[in-house]
């Protein structure tokens, strides 16, 4: 059985989805303003943008449920 991190890794993993968060955000938007049109290209990038950022969501989703299961 491995150690667990410790609460300072734990803590710095949350700071960096919820940035991943952020990021997958703003690159939808861009993607979005970009691909104004209705191509099937237009439709295939906003489609993998939205897929991420879902995807990041959540994760960051299960991570706050496990935080908030914790004993305090």
């Amino acid at each position: 059985m491995q150690p667990q991190p410790g609460i300072g890794h734990q803590r710095q993993e949350r700071i960096q989805l919820i940035a991943r968060v952020q990021l997958a955000y703003e690159q939808l938007k861009e993607t979005m303003q970009r691909h104004r049109g209705d191509s099937p290209r237009a439709r295939m990038a906003i489609a993998e943008a939205k897929r991420r950022l879902a995807l990041l969501n959540r994760a960051l989703a299960m991570m706050a449920l496990e935080i908030a299961q914790q004993p305090a």
